[in-house]
């Protein structure tokens, strides 16, 4: 499958400050993972791997992320939610200087279960599970929200396992056109941003990866926080299959109002459905609907009860 890689395109900011500050906190990015880096990431968290280890090529900027890291860890073992969330942060951080991000403004994991499908819930597990698994202190892991917080600032949220991520695939596939007019029902571009999601899914799944989402990982106009070697997967539905973006295009558009002949004949069969006589009035001579069912105090034959 071919995905169109955008090396760091910061589109400029035009809204008001306020507006700005809104948007910085749907910044939402899908990382792919390979559950052994997050192990390697956790051990240099904790002080049992050299920071360098994990990006030989940029010494400089692995060694200030990972720092950062360990700075929260440290405030996470007490329970400081903000500290957890700064371990979590820095995970992604790791994860897109070595695999491509893929980037949902308004999107992310979270989003998409909290806003527009409740069902894709059952592939999200909580970030704890995925620190404790790779070795984090159960204190520290217990400290991070179970979903991205919009008032958390710079933070990991939910993942799903390698092992769920093509049923996140499939549910996706199977929910498509629902989903896609939810999103656009939102004022969003559901076609480029679910066709993203379907990138990433399939990356993870054909490398046998799993997916964590994180928030303000990549910012416009500061370039200098991105990653080093980012490669960023950016809605674009031009780069989409044909098939898929004219299904997704069709999904989106809004439902089409009726003419005034349908709305005509609707409401003069709405009249009848409410009319309570309409099953006992004759319609011709070709009417073959049965007699309707005596009412009130009528028995059959006509007598009375």
């Amino acid at each position: 499958m071919h995905i169109p890689w955008i090396r760091s395109p910061y589109p400029p900011i035009t809204q008001s400050p306020r507006e700005a500050e809104r948007r910085l906190s749907e910044l939402a990015t899908v990382h792919p993972y390979d559950p052994a880096m997050v192990a390697r990431y956790v051990a240099a968290v904790r002080g049992e791997l050299a920071a360098e280890a994990l990006l030989p090529e940029a010494p400089g900027w692995v060694g200030r992320e990972v720092a950062r890291a360990r700075a929260g860890h440290a405030r996470a073992l007490a329970g400081d939610e903000a500290g957890a969330n700064a371990v979590s942060y820095g995970l992604a951080r790791m994860l897109g200087a070595a695999e491509p991000v893929f980037y949902l403004p308004g999107l992310g994991l979270t989003h998409l279960e909290a806003k527009f499908d409740r069902g894709m819930g059952m592939v999200l597990r909580p970030p704890s599970r995925l620190f404790a698994a790779a070795g984090l202190a159960t204190a520290a892991a217990r400290a991070m929200p179970i979903r991205l917080d919009a008032a958390g600032g710079m933070m990991g949220g939910a993942f799903i396992p390698p092992a769920l991520t093509p049923r996140f695939r499939e549910l996706l596939e199977v929910r498509l056109e629902r989903l896609a007019r939810r999103i656009a029902e939102a004022e969003m571009d559901a076609p480029a941003l679910l066709g993203t999601l379907l990138q990433a899914s399939a990356y993870a799944a054909e490398r046998g990866y799993g997916l964590v989402e994180a928030v303000d990982v990549v910012v416009p106009d500061v370039p200098e926080s991105a990653p080093p070697g980012l490669r960023l997967v950016v809605p674009d539905r031009k780069g989409l299959d044909r098939e898929l973006r004219a299904r997704l295009e069709a999904a989106a558009r809004p439902p089409k109002e009726p003419g005034m002949l349908a709305r005509l004949l609707r409401r003069g069969g709405a009249a009848r459905a409410q009319d309570p006589d309409a099953g006992r009035r004759w319609r011709g001579m070709n009417d073959v609907t049965p007699p309707p069912e005596p009412v009130g105090d009528e028995a059959p034959g006509g007598e009375r009860t």
